[in-house]
C-alpha cells in the first residue's frame, strides 16, 4: 500500500514539529553504551566515560522505571548523557495476552523449519506465528504498542535526552525464508488473525506520536536491515540465510523502502540494529558494510546521511580486548555508535494461533 494523503500531511507536520530539536544534535554524535539497569554504579560509568564513552542508554521496561531516579542521578552525577532503550515489537506479555497480534510467518514458504524441524503444522483454522513477535502494522497491535511506551516516558524523573524505540518492523523470517533480517512482510501468503493499518508508514506514524508526547526529547527509532544479496539461494559464497527463497529483489528491498522513506522523511536520527553474531554474521566485515547499505540502498529506498546513523552494535559476552576491537571498528565505520553490552533478545519460537 502507499501513503494517504492524510498520512502524508501528517508526517510533514511531525517533521516540522520536531525536526529542529534533532538537527540540534547533529554535531554530537552518540558514542556511548547500551545496558541493563542494574549496571549502572559510579566505577562502571567513570570506567566507559575514560573509553570514550558520554552517552548510556538504559533499558526502560515496568520494572526498571521505578529506578529512573537512581538512574538519571547516577548518570548525572557521571557527566553522561542518559537515554532510554524500550523493547516494542518483541513483547512476550503481548504475545501471550493476544496471540492473534503475533506476527505471521510467510505462508508461501517454510524454508524456516530447517531451524525448527518439530515445529507444528496448522491445520484449516490455523496459523503459524513466530512469537513473542507483536508487530506495530496491526491496529489494534500498535495502539497497545503506543499506551505502553507513552506509560513508560509519562513523567520519567531525572534528567535525560531522549529514546531509542528498538523493532518497530515486523517479526523475522517475515516472509518464510528463515532469515532474521526478512521483517518486511505482515502474513505474507497467510490468513489475517487481526486487522491491519493502512499504509506502510506505521513507524514513522508512531515515532511522530511518541515525539509530539514527549517534548524536548529526541525519538530514534532502530531498524534493522533486510537480507542482502549474499543471502540468496546461488550467490557465490552465499550465507544461505534465505533458504530457497529469492525473492529479495521484487518483495523485500521495495517493501522494506516504502516503511524506510516515511521513517527519514521525520528528519531525526535512526539507529543500526547491528546484531552480528546474532545474524550469523561476521562482525569484522558485516558491521561496516550494512552501515555503508543504509547509504546506498536498492529499489528506491532513501539514503541515510552518516551524520543521522546511530550503528547499535552488539557486543554482549565479549572480553576485554575483543570488545575494545569492536569499538574501535564502529568507531572507525560511522560518527554515531551505541556498544550493547547486555543482550538484545532477537529470537521467535513457532506457534499456532486460531484464523478468525
Amino acid at each position: 500500500m502507499t501513503l494517504n494523503r492524510k498520512h502524508i500531511a501528517s508526517l510533514a507536520a511531525s517533521s516540522l514539529a520536531f525536526g529542529l530539536a534533532c538537527l540540534a544534535r547533529a554535531d554530537e554524535p552518540a558514542r556511548g553504551i547500551l545496558v541493563r539497569s542494574e549496571r549502572i554504579a559510579p566505577g562502571f560509568l567513570a570506567d566507559w566515560k575514560a573509553k570514550g564513552a558520554r552517552t548510556v542508554v538504559v533499558i526502560l521496561d515496568e520494572s526498571s522505571k521505578d529506578e529512573w531516579p537512581r538512574i538519571a542521578r547516577s548518570v548525572a552525577d557521571g557527566g553522561l548523557d542518559l537515554w532510554a532503550w524500550i523493547e516494542v515489537a518483541r513483547n512476550p506479555a503481548l504475545a501471550d495476552a493476544h496471540p492473534e497480534w503475533v506476527a505471521s510467518l510467510g505462508g508461501h514458504h517454510d524454508d524456516w523449519r530447517k531451524r525448527f524441524p518439530n515445529a507444528p503444522r496448522g491445520r484449516a483454522g490455523e496459523g503459524i506465528k513466530a512469537w513473542p513477535w507483536v508487530p506495530i502494522g496491526y491496529t489494534a497491535a500498535y495502539d497497545a504498542h503506543r499506551a505502553r511506551i507513552k506509560a513508560l516516558v509519562s513523567d520519567l524523573p531525572g534528567r535525560w535526552s531522549g529514546v531509542y524505540l528498538n523493532d518497530l518492523q515486523t517479526g523475522p523470517s517475515s516472509c518464510g525464508c528463515g532469515n532474521d533480517q526478512c521483517r518486511w512482510a505482515l502474513d505474507y501468503g497467510t490468513p489475517a488473525t487481526t486487522a491491519r493499518s493502512p499504509g506502510d508508514d506505521a513507524a514513522a506514524r508512531l515515532v511522530g506520536e511518541i515525539q509530539k508526547a514527549t517534548p524536548g526529547k529526541t525519538v530514534v527509532p532502530v531498524w534493522v536491515m533486510e537480507c542482502e544479496t549474499i543471502d540468496l539461494p546461488g550467490a557465490p559464497g552465499g550465507t544461505g540465510l534465505c533458504g530457497g527463497v529469492g525473492c529479495a529483489r521484487g518483495d523485500c528491498w521495495p517493501r522494506n523502502a516504502r516503511a524506510w522513506n516515511p521513517l527519514l522523511a521525520l528528519g531525526c536520527p535512526i539507529g543500526l540494529g547491528l546484531w552480528s553474531e546474532t545474524f550469523k554474521r561476521d562482525p569484522d566485515h558485516w558491521i561496516e558494510s550494512n552501515i555503508k547499505l543504509s547509504q546506498n540502498q536498492p529499489s528506491g529506498a532513501k539514503v541515510l546521511s552518516p551524520d543521522r546513523a546511530i550503528a547499535i552494535v552488539q557486543a554482549w559476552g565479549l572480553d576485554p580486548r575483543a570488545l575494545a576491537n569492536r569499538q574501535a571498528l564502529v568507531a572507525r565505520s560511522t560518527p554515531g555508535w551505541i556498544l550493547a553490552l547486555d543482550p538484545i533478545d532477537q529470537s521467535w519460537k513457532p506457534t499456532l494461533a486460531p484464523v478468525k
